[in-house]
Parts: structure tokens; sequence; C-alpha cells
């Protein structure tokens, strides 16, 4: 039964890959691979251990198919691990490349909003509002299970409101920052969110729920964020 499979032109794995990635595959094109080969390296890839495996995977990944379907995601997966790993110019710059490979994919728009928010204000401010625009225009795959959806779309809207929060705050305008944190807070109760509240609390004055929510991010088990939420906490008392 092998043969008449490896004679077929094109070979779809769109549904497994919507198996393994439902929440993704709402927020991306379908997925195809050529051959079980081009499929194979590309488990390679999603399967990997660590971040500095993935770049070497990935990096491979491309050099064997440079024009596959599957490279968005591939440098979707490269970009995380680059930021993973601390090394934000590299991760900015594969991030755009991923964004080139794939303008919908809103996974990548909105991390790299986030990230750009405190060193590039125009261009965060530019993805975090595309992101919004383009959440407000997606329509819900039958494939996704609507709580599912929510649930991810929930995060990226909050990521665009953390990256505009942020934005506004370099900006001096510290009340629309808090609005926007607040926002990203209530849709992504995310750890950093509270580290970030609570700071902004506590430059404007409101050191009950500056303190508050430093406690949250101090609780959180993260210990480097523990630490930074700390030396703020005790720079308030």
């Amino acid at each position: 039964m092998i043969e008449p499979i490896m004679a077929v032109k094109r070979i779809s794995w769109a549904i497994l890959l919507c198996m393994a990635l439902p929440a993704i595959a709402q927020f991306q094109a379908p997925l195809e691979a050529e051959t079980p080969e081009e499929f194979d390296l590309y488990l390679t890839v999603e399967e990997a251990v660590d971040a500095p495996t993935l770049l070497e995977r990935s990096a491979e990944f491309r050099r064997r198919w440079p024009k596959s379907n599957l490279l968005p995601r591939v440098w979707e997966l490269r970009f995380f691990a680059f930021q993973k790993l601390g090394r934000v110019s590299e991760a900015r710059a594969i991030g755009e490349e991923a964004l080139l490979l794939a303008p919908g994919n809103l996974t990548v728009l909105a991390s790299l909003a986030v990230q750009l928010a405190s060193v590039d204000d125009a261009i965060a401010e530019e993805h975090a509002r595309a992101l919004l625009e383009e959440l407000d225009r997606t329509k819900i795959r039958r494939s996704v299970p609507l709580e599912k959806y929510e649930e991810v779309a929930k995060k990226l809207r909050g990521q665009a409101r953390t990256a505009l929060g942020v934005v506004l705050f370099r900006r001096g305008d510290k009340v629309g920052a808090l609005r926007e944190l607040e926002e990203a807070y209530r849709l992504a109760p995310e750890p950093a969110l509270s580290y970030r509240l609570g700071r902004l609390y506590g430059a404007l004055g409101r050191m009950e729920d500056a303190l508050k929510y430093l406690e949250r991010a101090i609780s959180a088990g993260d210990p480097a964020l523990a630490a930074l939420a700390k030396a703020a906490s005790a720079e308030l008392r």
C-alpha cells in the first residue's frame, strides 16, 4: 500500500496537523507537505526538546525544503526559540520573516508586538492594531471548537493590549497605559502582567493595588519574575 501513496503528486497532512495544533490552525493557512520525507523532517522540528535543537533542525528544514508550505510554521517555531533564548534581535528578524511567509500568522504578530513595544513603539503599535483588526474580521472555522477559539483569541487580544499599554507608557500616557494593561489582564491574566500592573499602579501612587499585583507576580512560580516583583515591592514599602 505504500507505492500508491508515494505516487500521489501532492500529499495533504492538514488533518494530522489540525489534530496536533487545533488552536493554531484557526489563525493560519492549511499546512501541507509534498512528501512523507518533508513531513517527517517537519515533525522533528515540532518535537525538538529544547531551543538550540529546534534552531538546528529548523535551519536544516529550510535548507532542504526552502519552498515548503510548512516553512511558515517552522519559522514561527524558530522565532519562539530565539525568544526563549533571549536573543532579541535575532527573534525580531525571524519574526518579521515569519510574517512575510504568512502575514496572517496572528500568534507571531502578537508576540512580536509585545517584544517590540519596549524598543520600537511605532512598529509595535502597528502590529498590535493590525492584530486586533484581524481578530475582529476572523471567522471561526467549523473544525475549531468555540471554547478553544475563544481561549486563544482572548490571549491574542491580551497580548495586543499589553503591547499598546507598554507603548502608551513609553509615550508618557500612564492613564492610557493602565487602561490597556487592565484590559489585557482581564482577557489573559498572565504573571508578567501582574508585575507590569504592579509597577504602573505604583507609578500612579495607588500603593494598595500596586502591592496586591506585585504579590501575585511573586506567587506565580517564576523565580526571575518573583525577584523583580520583590524588589519593586520593597521600593514601595
